[in-house]
């Protein structure tokens, strides 16, 4: 064995050769330190963080102020058209109904409303009229994509404007999301000019289960100047959120912006819009914002409450919706930016680790240098070592004798070293024999050809004879484990299952050192599929086998983003049900639903095809990856057929076949969510239970 020597020729030149690598290196670092390289492309990152918020937030105000806002032009009309019908809610609404329209059209708001403020009015029942557009950007010729969500039925019909879910003649609301009706109406004396008592609202729900909304609404004066409520506009958050992308700031992983409000009497940023669900799950929404100043110049600040590992920076904006010297200046809005450190700093961090490498590749280059220098010197060693590297391991070592002392001694110690480790292997698999576990060892080492195994590793995976003799050396043996790794257990970790019948699965646990790679090996099949049955039980409905509904929604949601060509979403409710169990018993009632349900797997190849059961009378069905959408409209047309030609006879002696409804959801936006989806398939069901019973109906979605 060589020992280092100060005083030798090997030391003097390697330390030679590292010392000056080395120096020219910190030299460089120094350079690049001291002459603010980092400090300037910091605050370069900062730069162009604050000129992406700041262009977010003009574009933003400009949308919220000149557009959206825009009321004045229609206000004279609707004026006029209140000063001639002041006797008749109806015909004032018939009279302003279009210009309206034409105001949630030009604005392209999600909601225009006017409602009016009596002192007849009790328990927060407003006469008002409210129309709605869920998509804004995609509006037609028609006024078939519009709601009536309050206002007179009859004028609905006329326009022939469907009637929203939650509609209501009388807008019928709470003291708490009274607000945008009641600040502008208390402000409205202030000023004749109503736009500058306009008021924006935080995010409020009109009635429940409606979505999220904020308003702009202002004073309604008649002709004469008598106040008579309000008039303005609707935006969803959702709409909102289309305004703030993510990756304005970052192409992927991006924490988008918030939209945030600050109160008279405090300095706390309280978000009150957020947009993504990596944003809600990394960012503390649920209180107020914790930033602390970073940069004053670039108004950069790092948030403190947040749940992330990574640092997040932030920038804000104050959006400037109102005027100064205006009843409502104090309440301010902010757009505020979000980014990581690790993509807002990431030039920093880049100039960093080309630093790293420098002097990782400067260390290389010096011990490379003492390397070839030392291999030269040191032949003997490396025949030796090659004569190691090349010995079967599994058996007895028996090395050459190098003619050198001190070889011949290191030569020794290898032999003893392989023995005992012999020893010790045989040692262990007597061990595992004795306290009967399912359990085999190995270790595979990376310098040589060698593999040890114990006995019951074989034993686990009933390998023959001639396949063990096959793994002995390290290439087969790797093979071998590559063919275990190609099939893992789904929603197991490092569970794979094995070839061959019966079906078996093992556990493989592996760790790796410098020198080797050990493993641990254990069957778990009854582990597994006792496992197997408890997800069975779990998400299949025990009457007809089926998915049930969070076990449909979690298949669902991997299917649906991945699907490619016609995909379509349909919600079934049985008809009669009830009269069949009422007339029949419940036996008979579970005979319809099995035969429903037979009739139902015959829709579509089980490739593209998804099917559960909701509840006892409703199911849903995901066809997907269709080639067109006529090969869908065709399997459920012959599906409806089918059900007319097969009937039961019951124990009347009549003959009843299937009866069942059903609404389709064209999967053709994917951004929405898993219940949006079954929201839109669900509308178009009740449209054919109330008019198209016994067959189905398209969602207006579509």
């Amino acid at each position: 064995m060589i020992k280092w020597q100060k005083k030798s020729i090997l030391s003097r030149l390697s330390m030679m050769t590292l010392v000056i690598v080395l120096s020219q290196t910190l030299l460089l670092v120094a350079l690049l330190v001291f002459g603010g390289v980092f400090n300037q492309a910091e605050l370069n990152a900062y730069q162009t963080f604050y000129d992406k918020v700041n262009n977010r937030r003009d574009y933003l105000q400009r949308e919220m102020k000149n557009r959206w806002t825009n009321i004045s032009p229609y206000l004279m009309t609707i004026r006029k058209a209140v000063t001639e019908n002041a006797d008749s809610h109806d015909d004032f609404f018939e009279a302003s109904v279009d210009e309206l329209i034409l105001m949630l059209r030009t604005n392209q708001v999600t909601g225009a409303f006017i409602i009016l403020n009596e002192s007849r009015v009790q328990d927060y029942r407003y006469p008002s009229l409210y129309i709605r557009d869920y998509d804004p950007q995609a509006n037609g010729y028609t006024d078939d994509d519009l709601y009536m969500v309050s206002g007179p039925s009859d004028l609905a019909k006329n326009l022939q404007i469907p009637l929203d879910q939650g509609w209501q003649y009388n807008l019928q609301l709470t003291e708490e999301n009274t607000p945008f009706i009641q600040k502008p109406i208390e402000n409205a004396m202030v000023t004749s000019k109503s736009n500058l008592v306009g008021y924006w609202s935080k995010p409020f729900k009109l009635m429940d289960g409606d979505m999220d909304i904020i308003t702009y609404s202002m004073p309604l004066l008649d002709l004469s100047g008598e106040l008579v409520g309000v008039v303005g506009v609707e935006i969803s958050v959702s709409y909102l959120s289309k305004f703030l992308p993510a990756t304005d700031l970052q192409p992927r992983d991006s924490l988008g912006y918030i939209i945030a409000y600050k109160e008279d009497t405090s300095d706390a940023l309280i978000p009150i819009v957020t947009a993504g669900a990596l944003q809600q799950r990394l960012i503390d929404t649920s209180h107020p914002l914790e930033l602390s100043l970073e940069d004053q110049s670039k108004k950069i600040y790092r948030l403190t409450n947040h749940f992330g590992n990574e640092a997040i920076y932030a920038s804000y904006e104050k959006l400037g919706l109102y005027a100064q010297n205006t009843p409502f200046e104090n309440e301010e809005w902010y757009l505020i930016g979000f980014m990581r450190s690790d993509y807002l700093l990431s030039y920093v961090n880049r100039i960093a680790q080309i630093l790293e490498i420098s002097i990782a590749l400067s260390i290389g280059i010096g011990i490379l240098g003492g390397i070839i220098i030392s291999y030269q010197l040191s032949k003997p060693i490396i025949g030796l070592a090659k004569e190691v590297r090349d010995s079967n391991q599994m058996q007895v070592i028996k090395l050459s004798s190098t003619g050198l002392k001190e070889l011949d001694e290191l030569s020794y110690a290898v032999e003893t070293a392989n023995k005992m480790m012999l020893d010790s292997a045989s040692r262990l698999s007597k061990i595992i024999d004795l306290v009967a576990l399912p359990i085999g060892a190995f270790e595979m080492s990376k310098q040589t050809e060698a593999v040890f195994v114990t006995d019951q590793f074989y034993d686990i995976l009933e390998m023959t004879e001639a396949e063990i003799l096959a793994s002995h050396d390290k290439s087969s043996f790797t093979e071998m484990l590559r063919r275990i790794f190609s099939n893992p257990e789904p929603e197991e970790e490092n569970v794979f299952k094995l070839s061959g019948m019966p079906t078996r699965w093992v556990k493989v646990m592996i760790k790796e050192t410098d020198n080797d790679v050990l493993g641990v090996i254990q069957n778990v099949t009854d582990e597994i599929l006792e496992k197997n049955q408890i997800k069975q039980d779990r998400d299949l409905d025990p009457l007809t086998k089926l998915y049930n509904r969070k076990g449909f929604q979690w298949r669902a949601e991997k299917i649906i983003p991945a699907a490619k060509g016609a995909n379509a979403l349909l919600m079934f409710d049985l008809d009669y049900l009830k009269q069949i169990n009422d007339s029949y018993g419940h036996k008979w009632g579970d005979m319809y639903i099995i035969n429903a349900v037979e009739n139902l797997k015959k829709t579509a190849p089980e490739e593209h095809m998804l099917l559960g059961r909701r509840s006892g009378d409703e199911f849903v069905m995901l066809l997907h990856d269709y080639e067109t959408k006529e090969e869908i409209v065709n399997a459920i047309n012959q599906f409806f057929v089918r059900l007319e030609e097969r009937k039961t006879v019951f124990p009347d002696g009549s003959l009843k076949a299937v009866r069942i409804s059903a609404g389709l959801l064209w999967l053709s936006n994917k951004s929405l969510s898993y219940d949006e989806m079954l929201h839109y398939a669900d509308e178009a069901l009740y449209d054919s239970k109330r008019y198209n019973k016994g067959s189905y109906t398209v969602s207006q979605l579509n």
